[in-house]
């Protein structure tokens, strides 16, 4: 749930409006776009800007590689309203924030009333912990800003099984939540309010412990956005 990036351009899909309903709606909307975890990489950063070009959206962006492109990082980021972290490494991004301090700046942010949003390691960096394929192609748990106080698991599909042996295990908080591509997961503070998709057959889930090495999984129907 995000872009869409299979044609020539970068679309915006719909989440994207709802959580610009969820800043309040503004006539035109500052959005912030963080590609940390894919290493600052130039196409996603061109990405991007051309999925917003032409539309009333102020659309910036924060590179930390090689250093940061903008004076005053914090200043810039309490001044937004919906900051988007893009998919990548989640162990190498939460590194790279707590280097810069962005950990405490964002939740700075998300204090103030500043939309954090993402998809893939753009969700997973906001909970305790969670899966990552960040040191190669086996699933491993991570951890992740702890501003949310449970596990995260997103392309459940392929990571359920690791998912529900590490909440069960207690490697993991023992509640989580996890998404199907195309849900996500909208948060009020740290409640889970409800489950969003941008297309059909896509589902949310909580998994938790209930005892040890046992889990129970409840899917969350969600609603569409479009």
């Amino acid at each position: 749930m995000g872009f869409h990036r299979g044609g020539r351009r970068w679309v915006p899909g719909p989440v994207f409006d709802f959580a610009f309903s969820l800043a309040g709606g503004p006539p035109r909307p500052r959005l912030c776009f963080l590609a940390t975890a894919g290493g600052d990489q130039a196409t996603a950063i061109s990405g991007f800007y051309g999925a917003f070009a032409g539309t009333e959206v102020h659309a910036s962006h924060l590179a930390l590689f090689d250093m940061p492109n903008v004076g005053d990082v914090r200043a810039h980021l309490l001044a937004q309203e919906v900051i988007w972290v893009d998919r990548g490494s989640l162990v190498n991004l939460v590194a790279v924030w707590q280097a810069h301090g962005l950990d405490t700046i964002l939740r700075e942010c998300w204090e103030a009333g500043v939309v954090l949003a993402g998809e893939s390691a753009g969700s997973l960096c906001w909970h305790q912990g969670g899966t990552t394929d960040s040191f190669g192609p086996k699933v491993t748990p991570a951890a992740g800003l702890g501003f949310l106080p449970y596990a995260n698991a997103v392309h459940y599909g392929q990571r359920r099984d690791s998912f529900r042996t590490l909440i069960g295990d207690g490697t993991l908080p023992e509640v989580g939540y996890a998404t199907d591509a195309g849900a996500g997961l909208h948060y009020g503070g740290a409640e889970l309010v409800e489950a969003v998709c941008d297309r059909a057959n896509a589902a949310a889930y909580r998994v938790e412990r209930t005892g040890e090495g046992s889990v129970k999984e409840t899917v969350i129907e969600p609603r569409r956005l479009r």
